[in-house]
């Protein structure tokens, strides 16, 4: 009968490798952290009017739900796309989730599709047609995580999903993704938050967030008056 010492072993090295794995990761997330909430803040009004943060547990993990009412006027599909493409080109590794939908239908999955054949988003022939929603999800670059971020057409929120618990950094994202600030001295600043007076805070009755709940996380998401608004959404 073979001896089962040296299974011991390579079980016992595997668990030494994978806690290694992880103490170094966490390591670098929360130097990754320090280093990003140390930035200071913009000297401008932010493109975020409002916030609001739900937990989601999904198996053995708790996703951060957080949806973002925007200091603008709705955006259009075209902004969505243009927004995804720049996202994928600045800050993820990949795609490795992209889904289109309409109200009341289920979401159609598009990675693998857009994989075999990597055209950038705003070639991609599937998302030359206009949805009610885009999502796309993948590895942050900035955030060292896994992050999905879903797009509502002709709506003001941006919904974004991740394991990450933290209001703060996750608004220096999002403000960053808006102004397209990565890769600059104003990547991951905060700005001066809305002014009272201007903003209309989330709540539970707000018609502008009655939008569908996601029934799974998948991570590793000719108008004359779209430019009307005092505030474009990406500048």
């Amino acid at each position: 009968m073979p001896s089962l010492f040296p299974i011991l072993i390579a079980i016992v090295g595997l668990i030494i490798c994978f806690a290694v794995y992880a103490i170094i990761k966490s390591k670098l997330k929360a130097k990754t952290k320090m280093e990003l909430m140390a930035k200071p803040m913009l000297d401008d009004t932010s493109y975020i009017e409002d916030m609001k943060r739900n937990p989601i547990k999904w198996g053995y993990v708790t996703w951060q739900q957080y949806d973002f009412l925007l200091a603008a006027q709705p955006y259009y599909w075209e902004t969505m796309v243009d927004c995804a493409d720049y996202i994928e080109t600045v800050d993820f590794d990949s795609i490795e989730s992209m889904t289109i939908g309409a109200p009341g239908e289920q979401d159609i999955e598009l990675a693998h599709v857009y994989n075999q054949n990597k055209v950038g988003l705003k070639n991609f022939d599937r998302l030359a047609e206009e949805q009610g929603s885009l999502s796309i999800a993948g590895h942050s670059h900035t955030l060292k995580d896994s992050v999905k971020i879903v797009w509502f057409n002709q709506l003001r929120v941006l919904r974004l999903f991740t394991d990450i618990n933290d209001e703060t950094l996750i608004t220096r994202y999002v403000e960053t993704v808006i102004r397209r600030t990565f890769g600059t001295p104003d990547a991951m600043k905060l700005a001066k938050p809305v002014t009272k007076e201007a903003s209309n805070p989330i709540s539970s009755n707000d018609s502008t967030l009655q939008l569908p709940q996601e029934s799974g996380i998948l991570l590793i998401s000719d108008h004359n008056d779209k430019n009307e608004s005092n505030k474009n959404i990406l500048p």
